[in-house]
């Protein structure tokens, strides 16, 4: 009986920490990292001219989002699956006291209340897809701003990367603000009935 409160202790904490984390990582999503740039006349920056800076700052809170996520679907999953079969365990229920089932009845469902509404796996996976396409975008910068810094042959201006940089990481913003925007109409359809 030791061993199986000290699992459903566990299974509560994993819990209670998943739905922190959900919460965190929603939060997370709606935030919008600035970065400020310093311009020295004298010695220009082409990372900064190109927005290096901001393309890896929004790879870094994409990468953020992910794992976080991806910690949260993964704790909520245990709650939800590790706890539901020890409840499902008529040795368990007969072992257990009707307070400490029924608090890990409460746990299973939390778990699965949260993992419903916030959705911890797609926002896991939908990150993934944008810190992606940020590497590529950044990838596809530095080496045109290598072939630049070289005097290659039809190297591009700084201009032509800094407009490419500028579009890709406004089609990222975008992409994620319709998913967020997606995910609060889902939400609204859920309390209204729908």
């Amino acid at each position: 009986m030791d061993a199986t409160v000290i699992a459903a202790l566990i299974s509560a904490l994993a819990a209670l920490v998943a739905a922190i984390m959900s919460v965190l990582t929603s939060r997370l999503r709606l935030k919008h990292l600035t970065v400020t740039a310093t311009e020295d006349i004298s010695a220009p920056d082409q990372e900064d001219d190109i927005r290096l800076d901001e393309a890896r700052a929004s790879l870094y809170r994409q990468e953020s989002i992910a794992k976080w996520s991806c910690r949260a679907a993964a704790s909520l999953t245990f709650s939800q699956y590790v706890v539901g079969g020890i409840l499902a365990s008529s040795f368990v229920q007969d072992s257990l006291s009707n307070e400490i089932t029924g608090f890990l009845g409460i746990l299973v469902l939390a778990s699965s209340l949260v993992h419903h509404h916030y959705r911890p796996d797609i926002y896991s996976r939908e990150a993934r897809q944008r810190a992606a396409r940020l590497r590529t975008l950044i990838r596809v910068s530095e080496d045109l701003l290598y072939a630049i810094k070289h005097g290659k042959q039809g190297a591009p201006s700084l201009y032509t990367i800094r407009k490419t940089m500028s579009e890709g990481l406004a089609e990222i913003e975008a992409n994620e603000l319709k998913d967020i925007e997606s995910d609060n109409t889902e939400i609204k359809g859920e309390l209204n009935g729908s």
